[in-house]
């Protein structure tokens, strides 16, 4: 018996160990993911939220999100597909909670605050405005709690049907449209002369073609979009802001108004 024991030890000693896979070129081991400081998708988006901050939405591009988390470009698109992906989720972690926490009002009170928070989270990151005012990257990251939160509100206010969808549209316009128009970016270059043109083009109204425009003209120069060389981030334009929620919500207070009395 004892010799059978000695005759197996050596048989399992020298078992080579199970081969396991090798990682797909250029890309990360799956077994990387359960590390504290392992690369997935929220430390991706988080950097390259970060980066768009720091140097602009034109200048972002993967080689310099790999840099900055210090791996290849390769190990990015492991967990996200393209930059247009990249973007997307920059997008809806850079405006991540603005419907949550709202607290109960009426429906007025309620679309006020969703178009406040939306534009203080993007002044916070007003590099982005400019993906949200002219691409449709903000639809592959759409807030469905800030959505559902829209149209409870305007079914309180009695929209139903297609003029729920009228209303809904009006809404997201106005969340979105003044704020990117407000933060819209300088020119990349000659912005010094950009600036200067502006300011020119603006002093030179002539006050027998446009009257109106030009007795007006002081009080609207780099005041009043069109007529402005300085961006929303130096210059906000709160007042502004504040009278297109105004008429925002009275005009939506209005239509619904008229289909009750229907």
């Amino acid at each position: 018996m004892s010799g059978w024991v000695r005759w197996r030890m050596p048989r399992a000693a020298a078992k080579p160990p199970a081969p396991t896979a090798a990682p797909r070129r250029g890309r990360p081991r799956r077994e990387a993911a359960s590390a504290p400081d392992a690369l997935g998708p929220a430390r991706i988006f988080e950097a390259a939220l970060a980066l768009i901050d720091e140097h602009g939405l034109a200048a972002f591009n993967i080689r310099a999100l790999a840099g900055r988390l210090a791996v290849a470009p390769a190990a990015i698109y492991w967990h996200v597909a393209n930059r247009d992906a990249l973007v997307s989720g920059a997008i809806e972690l850079a405006l991540r909670g603005v419907g949550d926490d709202l607290p109960p009002a009426a429906w007025q009170a309620t679309l006020r605050a969703i178009l406040e928070r939306f534009r203080a989270a993007l002044r916070r990151h007003p590099e982005l405005a400019h993906a949200i005012a002219s691409e449709m990257a903000y639809n592959a990251a759409f807030d469905a709690p800030l959505l559902d939160r829209v149209v409870a509100a305007l079914e309180s206010a009695g929209f139903a049907d297609a003029a729920l969808v009228d209303a809904f549209n009006v809404v997201v316009a106005a969340m979105c449209g003044f704020a990117t128009l407000e933060l819209c970016a300088l020119p990349a270059e000659g912005t010094e002369d950009w600036r200067a043109a502006c300011r020119a083009r603006v002093d030179a109204i002539d006050p027998r073609r446009q009257p109106s425009l030009h007795a007006r003209r002081d009080a609207l120069r780099d005041r009043a979009f069109l007529l402005r060389w300085t961006d929303g981030v130096e210059r906000p334009l709160d007042t502004g802001f504040a009278a297109w929620v105004d008429v925002i919500v009275s005009g939506l207070e209005a239509r619904a108004h008229a289909r009750t009395r229907a």
